[in-house]
This record gives C-alpha cells, structure tokens and sequence, in this order.
C-alpha cells in the first residue's frame, strides 16, 4: 500500500503571511497538530506545529513582535516530507525515525495531501479482529 491510498487531501493549510495567532487559532480549531505551509500556487514552503507556535509565544521571534509574527518567522522550512508513491512501511519509518505526528506529501514541490501517523495506523487497524467490550478479540465474518 502507496501514501497515495491513505493520505488526507483535504489538507489544512496555512500561507505564510497568516498571524501567528491566527494560524494557532486555526489549529486548535480543526483539532491538529500541525500545517503545512504553502504558498498561493499550493508550493511547500515549510509546516507550522503546535510546538513552533508555543516555543514562539514563549521565546518571541527574531525581528518581529508577538503582534507581527507571522506563520512563516516560525515555521519548519523544509520539513520532512514523503511522495504519493512511498511505501505506508517507509512512511511508518519516517514518522519514528524523525519523531514527527505527521508529514505532507508532496509531487515534487506541491502540496498533493498530508499523512499523519493514525493514517498510517489505519489499514494495519482494519486488518485486526474487532475487540470484544471484554478486550478479547472476536473474529470478523464474512
């Protein structure tokens, strides 16, 4: 199985002019942890986490103020990514190997989806017997 067939298109996206609070704001909202970073043209320019966001409310960020920063003065350039076509067991590697929830995909520069480790999970998860209110597995039928 490819990234392609389980990786989220609808990706939340932030540009980086957006307020650091807005895209903060954006998050929380959409319940995730991250976002990628994308130009108009939908070209990847970096990914704004949870963390960037509070290590800038705590730290600041060179040359801007809390009131003036934006998602690109606080973003990951050049984050890890992965292609459409990337095995889900080179995927899975990635996300422990780098200690990352999440990682776009990519075709080249654009921004084609996101895959975040429950993504990943899911078709190992589809293949396990359905757990019984006990815990103890019940056999799926046909």
């Amino acid at each position: 199985m490819q990234a392609q067939d389980v990786m989220n298109r609808a990706v939340i996206t932030i540009r980086p002019h957006m307020p650091v609070a807005a895209a903060a704001a954006l998050l929380v909202a959409r319940g995730v942890t991250s976002a990628p970073v994308v130009t108009a043209e939908g070209i990847l320019r970096g990914i704004v986490s949870e963390v960037d966001l509070l290590r800038a409310r705590s730290t600041g960020t060179e040359g801007a103020t809390e009131d003036t920063a934006t998602a690109a003065d606080v973003m990951t350039p050049q984050p890890v990514t992965v292609r459409p076509t990337d095995e889900l067991s080179d995927v899975a590697a990635v996300l422990l190997d780098r200690g990352v929830r999440a990682v776009p995909v990519v075709d080249g520069e654009r921004l084609v989806g996101i895959l975040s480790r429950r993504e990943v999970l899911s078709p190992i998860a589809q293949e396990a017997p359905t757990p019984s209110r006990s815990g103890r597995p019940v056999a799926k039928t046909a």
